[in-house]
């Protein structure tokens, strides 16, 4: 991370974007830049000044690059799937499936100018990756996602924009929260993932925590810990409950869903019983954020509790 970056830290765990720094970035961005990668065990990366031709490797990393009006000469998606929040604006780039270290012909023939990539998702690829195109790794967004919008912008050399859409985040979430009113924090917000093998519950420490923490909103008990996600048991219902929750369903998912819908513990929720059960798309809340994923999650936020 580049000395710009690690000053907007502090801010970074408070949801409150630095302010531009006033450098004059067309100057610094005629000539190559080192960036640090979010693992300091990897030395830095030097980039184009500003990238024309990027490849993307995680949603994320796709979402803030359209966010900052530069589109990927490729994408590899889970699946070959853009999310469903962001298809319009990726409309036209080519869809790869998730790298590895067998298939990297498609994206070596892009021929990209720099790779954005997640050290959780694809850190041993990381030399492979590095001889095709200058290569950049993320923590992969989740809860520090503001961070990877800001790495994201060092890596393609628009520093200022990334900081522009901060900004105008913390506007966005100021506005519902003022929207919400004072009941934002008793409104404890429970989002649960039904997958194929099983449920999950999102902890604070998750992207979905970090937009309810952004907006003010509160938590279940149970959700409410530094953790990232946490699986649910069938007698582990209850800790489902909140006074609203945001239900995702993975894809093949609805056999599992409808064996939760019968269990008499998931009956007797508050939020069941009051139809407080919202469904979400599981895109946006789960795949590991994004500035394009955060706006449509407070979109979702917004038609949930106030109903527009």
């Amino acid at each position: 991370m580049t000395l710009s970056a690690a000053a907007c830290l502090a801010a970074a765990t408070l949801a409150v974007g630095c302010q531009e720094s006033g450098f004059d970035e067309s100057r610094e961005t005629a000539r190559p830049l080192k960036v640090q990668h979010i693992d300091a065990d990897l030395a830095g990366t030097k980039v184009p000044g500003q990238a024309e031709r990027p490849a993307t490797l995680t949603p994320d990393a796709l979402s803030d690059t359209l966010a900052l009006g530069v589109r990927p000469v490729a994408a590899a998606l889970p699946g070959a799937r853009v999310p469903a929040y962001m298809r319009e604006e990726a409309a036209g780039i080519e869809v790869l499936p998730a790298v590895t270290r067998q298939d990297l012909g498609p994206l070596r023939a892009a021929k990209p100018d720099v790779i954005l990539g997640s050290h959780e998702l694809q850190g041993p690829l990381y030399p492979a990756l590095n001889e095709i195109a200058p290569t950049v790794m993320s923590d992969g967004g989740g809860a520090s996602w503001e961070l990877s919008v800001r790495l994201h912008g060092e890596a393609l050399g628009r520093t200022n924009d990334a900081e522009r859409l901060l900004i105008d985040w913390d506007h966005r979430a100021a506005r519902l929260r003022a929207r919400i009113g004072d009941d934002a924090p008793d409104t404890a917000v429970s989002v649960v993932l039904v997958g194929r093998d099983g449920i999950l519950m999102a902890g604070a420490d998750s992207f979905p925590g970090r937009v309810l923490s952004d907006v003010g909103l509160g938590r279940p008990p149970s959700q409410d810990g530094p953790r990232e996600y946490e699986t649910v048991a069938p007698d582990q219902i209850p800790a489902l409950d909140g006074r609203v929750i945001l239900l995702s369903v993975a894809p093949g998912a609805e056999q599992r869903l409808g064996e939760l819908e019968r269990n008499p513990r998931w009956k007797r929720l508050r939020a069941v019983r009051s139809g407080a059960v919202e469904r979400v798309d599981a895109g946006t809340w789960w795949s590991g954020g994004g500035i394009l994923a955060a706006r449509a999650a407070l979109a979702d936020l917004d038609r949930v509790l106030v109903g527009s």
